[in-house]
């Protein structure tokens, strides 16, 4: 038995009046985006609150990192809010890969019971980091550690682009291949009223200003106001909702056919040899679905870094990244044995996406093509695809979750899933004197409100035995370095040495 989705809804910000909003208080806000996300979605649905509220057995939230609405009690609390008390509440804080989490939720609670109807509703009001510097601050604190990342300047983008320098010194990824899938995925969201860069055309020399590393300003996500709601049930719960006149009789619904997460280190200075969760979390959704990853005919793959895409589509797909790049730049993947669209309404980059929920945007871009959004994207398959995958990431590329549809009920077989390494967990502890070879470097020139001003260098050097630390980067004079020019990634050598109360790396040779 296959749990099915009725459909989905989500709110941003241009929906209401812009002069009442903006009076708001931040959970006046929070509160607009959820419950107004709810109405829309049971609206569509033929529905309301008073009407369903006696079939609803669980409500599956996310929580707003923003608000700093932490723990259990404020899903019961937004449950109670709505009219729904006495639901079984399920909180769910996977950072961007919270809204595949919840859908997760949503999928084990009704395949252990037929009878559930399980309302996923979330909302979040992060304001963009180029706006609010305190909000910047706040997000740094969150995601770098205290002891071996902040003191260097570390920073999300600094770190995700850490990633990316190394990636495309093993794969062969270049700059023009993230600038041309930039471009594509930017003129998709031109199109879309609903989209943060709607008739927002990029400008080339955007491109050519880095804030960190490769990583320009159309490349990094935008954060905004959010809100979004789904319904997962069964299908005799369906039937039952249809009979008893709850539902219109004409509802259509999805399958959710498998689910996937996983989670590697809290930061990224933990995750050994830089590895990812991705490929992890999407072998544990196709073996839980039975298809194999042919059979996919759409994607949505999480974008909070162009070059994230790249990375996170080789890993489901078993796809090289360079192959996955050349792809990308047409807006298509290849999925084993042919090559799909994917994101057509943009992505996390171009539509709307709040920190806690980013996700929401890809569920609504899957909604979309099968005439299950409230709002669809403007840019849909000619037929709903057989298959579709939602993949979402969180933290520094921590947590992933993988979410697979179906247009038409299967009677796949779950597999055991195959090739599972466990992810090694990194404890930093170098010595003065230690020597080291860098692994990965990235220069940071965007941030505002940090403690070091930029430009800086971050780099990530490993010892003989396996283990990484995070510094910055000295000569033996001990002048700092800006810049990655002249440094060889994997041949570079640095000793580390005690340079004004922390441990920092310097060139050898």
């Amino acid at each position: 038995m296959d749990p099915i989705l009725l459909g989905v809804s989500d709110t941003i910000e241009s929906e209401f009046d812009q002069e009442v909003y903006k009076n708001l208080s931040p959970l006046e806000k929070y509160h607009s985006l959820l419950f107004t996300s709810v109405d829309k979605l049971f609206g569509f649905l033929g529905t309301t609150r008073e009407t369903l509220k006696p079939y609803l057995t669980d409500f599956v939230s996310v929580e707003a990192q923003s608000l700093g609405r932490e723990g259990y009690g404020f899903t019961i609390k937004d449950a109670n809010d709505m009219g729904f008390g006495g639901l079984a509440c399920h909180t769910v804080d996977l950072g961007g890969a919270s809204v595949g989490g919840a859908i997760q939720t949503a999928h084990t609670i009704v395949k252990a019971n037929p009878y559930a109807v399980v309302l996923v509703a979330a909302a979040d009001i992060p304001k963009s980091v180029f706006k609010q510097v305190s909000d910047l601050k706040r997000l740094t604190a969150t995601v770098c550690h205290k002891d071996w990342e902040m003191p260097y300047g570390a920073t999300l983008i600094g770190l995700y682009s850490l990633l990316c320098e190394r990636m495309m010194f093993d794969t062969g990824v270049t700059s023009e291949d993230l600038e041309e899938i930039t471009k594509h995925f930017r003129s998709l969201a031109e199109t879309n009223p609903r989209a943060f860069q709607y008739q927002k055309q990029m400008v080339e020399k955007q491109l050519k200003k880095p804030l960190s590393g490769v990583y320009s300003t159309p490349m990094i996500a935008i954060v905004t106001d959010h809100g979004f709601a789904t319904l997962i049930t069964s299908e005799a719960m369906k039937q039952k909702l249809i009979d008893n006149k709850v539902i219109k009789a004409d509802a259509k619904h999805i399958y959710v056919i498998g689910s996937g997460h996983s989670a590697h280190a809290e930061y990224l200075i933990q995750k050994k040899d830089l590895k990812s969760p991705a490929g992890l979390a999407c072998e544990r959704a196709v073996a839980s679905s039975g298809i194999s990853r042919s059979e996919i005919e759409y994607a949505w793959i999480y974008d909070c870094f162009t070059g994230m895409i790249i990375h996170e589509a080789s890993l489901y797909f078993g796809v090289s990244p360079k192959e996955t790049a050349n792809a990308l730049r047409n807006g298509k993947i290849s999925n084993g044995s042919k090559e799909i669209p994917i994101n057509l309404g943009g992505g996390i980059l171009n539509y709307q996406a709040a920190m806690a929920i980013s996700g929401a945007t890809g569920l609504v871009d899957i909604a979309s093509q099968y005439g299950l959004s409230v709002h669809p994207i403007p840019n849909v398959l000619s037929e709903p695809p057989n298959m579709s995958l939602l993949g979402g990431n969180g933290g520094i590329d921590s947590i992933n979750s993988v979410i697979l549809f179906a247009k038409n009920k299967t009677e796949k077989i779950p597999k055991e899933p195959i090739g599972l390494k466990p992810l090694e967990v990194n404890v930093p502890s170098p010595k003065e004197k230690e020597k080291a070879t860098i692994l990965s470097a990235t220069t940071i020139y965007f941030n505002p409100g940090g403690e070091k001003k930029p430009p800086y260098l971050i780099v990530c050097s490993t010892k003989d035995n396996g283990e990484m630390v995070l510094t910055n980067l000295y000569d033996k004079e001990g002048k700092e370095i800006v810049s990655k020019d002249g440094l060889e990634l994997g041949k570079t050598k640095v000793e580390f040495q005690m340079i004004d109360g922390k441990i920092q790396a310097v060139v050898l040779g």
